[in-house]
């Protein structure tokens, strides 16, 4: 594997140019992607939180939920915050965001949409918007480091390695591409 190719598949700089919506993928701490959401609604770069995550087992909670809970509590009002609780995965996070966003906007009311999730997931979160979301709607996103590694050291952190290996699993699973394919699409 040539750890620079990867690298740049998996840990791309942010890509923030402002959006209509972020969509904020789920996880077990909450805490983490929501703390850049507010950042980014805060800034103004986006108009419009999309939190995204079903029940989570290791949270004993929705991630979505406890999310909009926290977004509520660091002063996002109540209606520039959306919620979709029913995804299991991130095929399912796109679908269905996209499909709340139509029922809320309208089709075609959304022109662009910010992806925020830890950076290694990254790379799967565009496949799947991609694969749910209109070509016309442009894609940016935004994401915050594992708490075990950074993209400059992940080579050298069993769990670095270990998290892209399984990214990489899933991504020729779920949508039949070699990591020579995931390498060669850009971002």
């Amino acid at each position: 594997m040539d750890i620079k190719l990867i690298s740049q598949c998996f840990f791309p700089p942010d890509s923030q140019a402002g959006a209509d919506v972020a969509i904020v993928f789920g996880m077990s701490d909450p805490a983490r992607p929501l703390a850049r959401a507010v950042e980014l609604f805060r800034a103004r770069a986006v108009r419009t939180l999309l939190l995204t995550g079903g029940y989570n087992e290791r949270l004993g909670a929705v991630e979505a939920h406890e999310m909009a809970r926290m977004a509520r509590r660091e002063g996002v009002p109540a209606d520039a915050i959306l919620v979709e609780d029913r995804a299991a995965n991130t095929d399912e996070n796109a679908g269905f965001a996209w499909e709340l966003l139509e029922s809320r906007f309208g089709e075609g009311g959304i022109g662009s949409v910010t992806l925020l999730t830890i950076h290694y997931h990254l790379r799967r979160a565009c496949l799947a918007a991609r694969r749910k979301f209109p070509a016309e709607v442009a894609l940016h996103w935004v994401c915050y480091p594992s708490l075990y590694y950074s993209a400059e050291n992940w080579f050298e952190v069993e769990r670095g390695w270990r998290d892209v290996k399984s990214e990489i699993t899933k991504i020729e699973r779920y949508y039949r591409l070699t990591l020579a394919d995931i390498v060669r699409q850009a971002l």
